[in-house]
């Protein structure tokens, strides 16, 4: 049996809440079986809140200095931008997962892809940010992103951020890369900001943007990361990233709705309403096609009327 050191449990991570470190290995150990899955195989960016949502916090992708113990796998990366390899921590066990709550992660934060494919991711992920807009005003981008995808003969998933956006996955077959992927999130995009031009931009600048919701694709890219389903993350309430049924997203929905103490509720009544779809990966060639022509098709009517 692998045994985990776990330190200072008693310190107190959300001080509003009254949560504290143990509160946050608590959901872990509890919620392994689900999330696990999800991180699996996958290089992760630690997030570090050694003292909690209020102390000082640090991203850390390289952990080549740390004396890691055996049990926690990690993966070699050239980087781009440096030319220098980046060892990367891999979430394989429960004993990992612990181990890195010990060092003060709170949330979980994963690629795209696997290790053993690192080039070719297996989702999709449209990061609907919102500006000044409501949760009502993100979920209806939300629902106009899920139509626009089944219009061109895909699948979707949704999941709130744990922040105040949501994000949409389209599951896909580990073949394509992500230049490829990240061209296809950019037509969803586009078709989403054409029926919705008021409400969302395609902008990657905040002055242009004028309150609306980004429809963000960026993080369709090698080495971009998103928070893996059920990461808890270091904001107020200790909101959870959350798997809905596209049921659920309506104008009522709120993100803090879904926190480490409703959330475990909701697993043990629900399960991982994923499981079953996540396992159905779209063809992206098929998808990329249709949603082409829909642009064209978007473009001469937009012509047309100007």
């Amino acid at each position: 049996m692998t045994v985990v050191e776990l330190k200072n449990l008693d310190k107190v991570f959300w001080p509003k809440e009254g949560f504290t470190k143990g509160d946050v290995v608590s959901y872990y150990e509890r919620i392994s079986s689900l999330i696990l899955p999800y991180l699996r195989n996958r290089p992760m960016v630690l997030v570090r809140h050694p003292n909690g949502i209020k102390g000082a916090s640090f991203f850390q992708k390289n952990v080549a200095s740390i004396h890691l113990p055996s049990f926690v796998r990690t993966v070699k990366i050239r980087a781009r931008s440096t030319g220098r390899d980046v060892h990367y921590v891999v979430c394989n066990n429960k004993a990992t997962l612990l181990y890195l709550v010990n060092l003060g992660c709170i949330e979980m934060h994963v690629w795209s892809s696997r290790t053993r494919i690192l080039h070719c991711p297996d989702y999709m992920v449209i990061d609907l940010d919102p500006g000044g807009n409501s949760f009502a005003e993100v979920a209806a981008v939300a629902r106009e992103t899920r139509k626009v995808i089944a219009a061109a003969g895909g699948t979707s998933l949704v999941k709130t951020s744990g922040k105040r956006g949501i994000h949409v996955y389209v599951p896909l077959r580990p073949v394509y890369h992500f230049d490829e992927v990240r061209s296809a999130a950019r037509l969803v995009a586009e078709l989403v900001h054409h029926r919705l031009p008021k409400l969302t931009s395609i902008s990657p600048r905040l002055n242009k943007r004028r309150n609306r919701v980004y429809l963000d694709c960026a993080r369709n890219g090698f080495g971009q990361t998103t928070a893996a389903p059920y990461s808890l993350r270091a904001v107020a309430k200790a909101t959870v990233s959350t798997p809905l049924d596209w049921r659920e997203v309506t104008a009522a929905c709120s993100p803090a709705r879904y926190h480490l103490r409703s959330t475990m509720r909701r697993i043990r009544m629900k399960g991982d309403i994923w499981d079953v779809v996540i396992r159905k990966p779209n063809s992206l060639r098929k998808l990329e096609a249709s949603l082409r022509a829909m642009v064209t098709a978007a473009r001469k009517s937009a012509a047309r009327r100007n």
